[in-house]
Formats: C-alpha cells, structure tokens, sequence
C-alpha cells in the first residue's frame, strides 16, 4: 500500500461535490490531509481536463455550479459539508455508483468506545475530552472501576493525547501504563480504562492508508475514485432528548436473531406459576391480562425478552426503571449487555405478570419481594426463574435469575479437565468416605463442579442427599433439601437430621460457620461421602479458611482427601479474534507456557457475541490432593509457602498456569486471566 507525503502530495483521483447540489459535471479535487481541524485545498479554476491540473473547489453554499478561485494553500474550515460521490455528467465515469458521503464533520478524530454493553463512536471536541464516571465528564462511563474524572484526552502543540488524571485503577496506552504526562495518540492505539476500551481513529491517516497508490495508470475513461475507509455514523458525547421506546420488538427480536438456535420457537413457550399451573399458554398473549392491547404487549416484550436470554445464554435479566425508561439488561458469560428500552407502561405490565406467576403481593412496591416461576417447552423442556424485586428511586428493580440446566456441564469430562485431573476427580469422587471440598467466589461454578461429581455416583445402589440454598437445579435419583429461612433452618440444623436418613453421600451446599463444618468433616470420617463448598480464593487458602473457622486442626487434616479451585473465564469469540504479539512482560510472565508461541489472541467485536469479543466460558481448575505429609504440615503449624511447596512436590497446576495454557491455545485472552486469576 503506497503511503503519501502528507505535506507535499495531494491525494488525487477524488470525485467531489457538494452533496446539496446537482451539477452537470465532476468536480475533481486534490486534497492535503494537514492536521486537522483546518485542510489545506491546492485549489485551480476549470472543469476537469486534460491538463495536468484539474483540481478546483467548491465552497460551501455555492451552490450555481460556478467555481470558485481560491488561493493555492489557503486554509479553510473543515466544517463544510462534502459528499464524495460519482454523478451522472459529460465529465464522469462509466457507472453511476455512489462512493461514501462525508460529512466535513467526520474529518475529525474520532474514538470508538467498548465498554461490555456494546461500542459506540464519538467524534473528539477541539476543547478536549475529559472521561469519568461523574457526571461532569463530557464523555461520562458507569463502571465502578473508572475514578469520577479518570483521564482526558486533549489537543496539545497541535495533535491529540491522553493524560491520567491520578485515576485509581489507572490508564493503559497500548498495554503500557500512563503517567499523569500527556502521551501523544496515533491512529489506531487504544486506550484502556478498566473495562472500557477506547479506540483513537484519525480519519487523515485512514484518508491516507485508504488511497490507491498515485504512480499507477489508468486510462482517461476509468477515471480514479478513492473510498474512504471511515464509518460515518453519526455520534454526539452525552445526547439528549427523550429515547425511543416504541420498537422494543424490534430489538428484542435483532438479539433474538443473534442468538443461537435452541430447537424451539417463542411460541413453544409456556408461563408456568411457582405452583405448576400453566397460567399463560404459548402464543396467546390476550389471554393472560385480558384483551387490553397494552397488557398483551406486556405480556408479548416479556415472553421475547425470555427468549432472547435463553437464545443467548444469558444467566440473568436485569430490568431497571429510569427517569424516562425501562432499560432491559442480561449477563451473558458474566458481562452485561444491554437488551431492550420500553416504556414505564410496558415496564407496570411485566411487574404484574412476574408477581402474579410468583404469587406475591402485587400491590406492594416498597418492599424487597422474592419468588419463583418457570416456563415450559412442549412436553419435556422446563426452565425455572428466580425473581428478586428491590425497591429503587424510580420504582423496583427486578433481576430474574434463569436456572437453565442445558448451559451447565452435566458429566465431570464436560467440565474441560486435564486427563489427571479428571481421573483425580473421580476417583476421589466415587469412594465410599471422605471430603471434597470445592472453593472460589460466588458464581464461578462450584456447585456445577460438584454437581458433575454426584451423577458419577450409581443412585440406585446408594443413597444420596443434598442440602442447598436454594436448590438450584433438579438433581435425578437425589433427595434435595431447600434451607428454609422463615422456619429457621440452617445448614448445620439440616445437616444433623440428615444424618438420620441413613445417607450414603451428603452435599452441603456451603460452610459458613464452625458447627457445619465440624459435623461435615466428622460425617466424612464415619463412612460418609461429603461434597460441600467454602469462599476462598484458592486451595491454600481454603485450609487457612477452614482453620479461621475455628476447625481442630487434626480433625481437619484427617477429614480432607480433595480440594478443588475454581474460576470462569470468558472464551474468545471465535468469529472475530485477532492475533497479535505477546508483549515482553506477557512473555516473561507466561515463560515456558507459552509454548514458543510467537502469537496470542485478543478479543474484537461482532454481532455473534453481542459486541463484547467474548463467547462462552471455561472453568480453570486448581487441584490439591491431601497427602501425608501435607496432613502432618496442617497438624503441626502450617504455613502457605509449606503447603505450596508439598503440593508442587506432586501433579499440581495453579489457577494461573491453567490459564495460561489457554492463552497458548487461542481460546483466551491473556487480559482475560490477568483479571481472573493472575494474583491468587
């Protein structure tokens, strides 16, 4: 690709009109690209021709057809407004095809913004950009991650750059961290700002890149035309003015579209009250609140907003009421992406139809509610809904948990483990005694794990009990107990009169205190299997976790024969991914893990994964296996560095390096376990 002088070479072969008028000809027009926000023009009176020099200018609100003589090299307002197209005249090309308008007001720098929700384009102020979560910020991001006024970007001798304003979490240039010294920007960098990626766009070094290279030849008739390569959406930073929310279908059905096929339609779809009883069939959207168009259409954006997290595999739908709106959210592979925007009357009807299928009051609208529901596909699909209501400024805010078991593993070699970790698992999984305990925090799949372990168990020949709060998915073969709170039941309570149903394998769904895991550890050492979970961050410390609780130490080292960590990172979407070079640091970092690789991937963006460069998850596994001398360390007085130097003695991958194999392997992102599991 020929690259021009920017100073010296116009950037011929541009056809170019005013895009308001109607001339007999072409205007032809050599443009140099000096930096913006004024063009230099290298301007000549006359029609095209055949003399080398058939540049000439139209100014704006000229609109006769009439040239106008303007001084070689002098300096205009890019303000105007151009369209570079191929028209119909004596002068023009064979074909009439359009090439891109453009606005004067595109030829400006511009950011493309990614936060999780999707990407926007933004075309930069000359006063400059200042970027935050508060709202005085031109340019205003909702991330907990960003400061109120995080870093600004802002013209200094001439040219754009971006400075850190002290932010906390700090502002990366192209994976390089910032100062508060202003760094110049160059077509292309990209700006990090927690899970905000900010693209910087020059449309001069686009313009240039773009151009067919000026020593090739063409005949007279097949006159040159250049495309520029530039999106032209139009963009403002903060707009106004009251939002659309009459074509709520219309989006609902665009995410439908992206998602996948699950082998059924919306009209499969049947609304089931937390007693079982259908109360809406599919596709009869009147029947449900009566013949009112505004409640079928409640009842509609809600059954297409179900769909549409079921074909995205969303695991949770936030609705929020706002000032003006009801904005529609769900959490697909742990990133929220926004759905839908109705209106507050559409936003009433879906409040309603949720209570009355949960069976909650529904006059009451300043208080926290909870309930239950479900769905039913045909005769054998179900798919059951927790629903949490919250009261908020503007009205409750409801989140809908979807406990859709078809996005789960459902078998232990489902779960993407090493071979010795899987026959580890197992193995320590189908014995008669003994304590599998399962760490990490909330939401990174757990209960999923230990859910794989007890279907290897034959529940026909042994009697298997679970204890949950609250029972998440419907376990065949399994007695499963909810946690009552309003009886006033506990873990530890159940757990007790557990015991007394003569139970051959017990999974606690968590420990949160010293009795439950004292009568958890004392079950598994008096011929009981126990599956049970506690937060920690990883395997080490999860003995440390155990200790604070207050455990004997012999108890505990006795008891344990398995710990498992876990975390859930996001794939790369396969659709869009780019590979680049590892950095220095990154390669340092990964050392022999990266296989020798000379490339690793990055997420992008498409359609396919709702704009985030993500699609699906993976869970990263950390094993440590009770051995001996690892139960003589916990007995005597164990330390974290003494039971990480035991464990590596053995078959042991911590939670970083299963990650980074992943990275060698193009499946993830090394940002991806930086942000998961690099520091645990």
């Amino acid at each position: 690709m020929h690259t021009y002088d920017m100073e010296n070479t116009p950037i011929e072969g541009v056809w170019i009109t005013l895009s308001d008028t109607s001339p007999t000809g072409i205007d032809l027009i050599g443009i140099y690209p000096v930096r913006h926000p004024r063009l230099t023009f290298d301007v000549h009176d006359g029609r095209p021709s055949e003399r080398d020099e058939p540049f000439i200018f139209h100014e704006k609100g000229n609109h006769s057809g009439e040239n106008s003589s303007i001084a070689k090299g002098k300096t205009i307002d890019s303000t105007g407004s151009l369209a570079i197209l191929v028209q119909s005249g004596s002068n023009a090309p064979d074909d009439d095809t359009a090439i891109r308008t453009l606005d004067g007001e595109d030829l400006m720098p511009q950011i493309e913004v990614k936060t999780p929700q999707g990407q926007k384009r933004y075309e930069l102020p000359t006063t400059g950009l200042t970027i935050g979560r508060a709202d005085d910020n031109q340019l205003v991001i909702n991330d907990d991650l960003l400061s109120r006024r995080h870093c600004v970007i802002e013209i200094q001798a001439g040219d754009f750059q971006v400075r850190d304003l002290k932010s906390r979490n700090g502002t990366k240039l192209n994976r390089t961290s910032l100062s508060d010294q202003a760094s110049p920007l160059a077509n292309g960098d990209v700006i990090k700002i927690g899970s905000t990626e900010i693209t910087y766009i020059d449309p001069e070094a686009a313009l240039a890149l773009s151009s067919a290279p000026a020593e090739e030849k063409r005949e007279p008739a097949q006159k040159p035309r250049h495309t520029l390569d530039l999106d032209v959406r139009e963009m403002k930073i903060k707009k106004t003015g009251k939002p659309k929310t009459n074509d709520w279908e219309r989006q609902l059905n665009e995410m439908i579209k992206i998602g996948e096929d699950r082998g059924y339609t919306e009209a499969q779809i049947s609304l089931v009250d937390n007693r079982g009883d259908v109360v809406h069939r599919a596709a009869d959207e009147r029947a449900f609140l009566g013949s009112d168009k505004q409640d079928a259409d409640g009842t509609k954006a809600f059954r297409k907003m179900l769909y549409a997290a079921l074909r995205t595999r969303a695991t949770d739908l936030h609705i929020e009421p706002r000032p003006q709106i009801c904005v529609a959210r769900m959490r697909v592979d742990g990133t929220m992406v926004s759905a839908v925007e109705f209106s507050p009357s559409i936003f009433r009807r879906i409040l309603g139809i949720v209570k009355i299928l949960c069976q909650i009051e529904t006059s009451q609208k300043n208080q926290v509610q909870d309930g239950h529901f479900s769905i039913a596909i045909g005769d054998d699909l179900r798919v059951d809904y927790r629903v949490s209501l919250t009261p908020s400024v503007h009205g409750q805010k409801m989140v809908i948990r979807v406990l859709d078991s078809s996005n789960s593993p459902s078998r232990l070699h489902e779960l993407g483990l090493k071979p010795w970790m899987y026959e580890k698992i197992r193995t320590m999984a189908t014995r008669d005694a003994g304590l599998i305990l399962a760490c990490g925090p909330t939401g990174s799949g757990k209960t999923t794990t230990l859910y794989t372990c007890l279907r290897e168990i034959d529940v026909n020949q042994r009697n298997a009990i679970t204890i949950e709060d609250p029972v998440e998915y419907y376990l065949e073969g399994c007695t499963q107990i909810p946690i009552d709170h309003d009886q006033g039941t506990t873990f530890h309570s159940v757990l007790r009169s557990v015991l007394r149903q003569d139970p051959d394998v017990i999974f606690v769904g968590e420990i949160r205190d010293m009795e439950t895991a004292t009568v958890a550890m004392q079950a598994s050492m008096t011929g009981h299997l126990v599956y049970t979970t506690v937060h920690a961050k990883d395997t080490i410390s999860a003995v440390f976790r155990l200790l604070d609780l207050g455990i004997d130490p012999p108890l505990l080292a006795n008891a344990l024969n398995l710990i498992v960590a876990q975390r859930l990172v996001r794939m790369l979407c396969p659709n869009c991914r780019k590979s680049v070079t590892p950095t220095p640091s990154q390669s340092l970092r990964m050392g022999q893990r990266l296989g020798g690789l000379s490339e690793i991937y990055i997420p992008q963006s498409c359609p396919k994964c709702l704009s985030t460069g993500y699609r699906g998850r993976q869970a990263l596994f950390e094993l440590f296996e009770i051995t001996d001398s690892i139960r003589d360390l916990i007995i005597k007085s164990p330390t974290i560095k003494g039971l990480r130097e035991l464990a590596q003695q053995g078959l042991f991958t911590t939670l970083e390096d299963f990650g980074f194999e992943l990275v060698s392997e193009g499946l993830t992102s090394y940002e991806e376990i930086e942000r998961v599991a690099m520091g645990e």
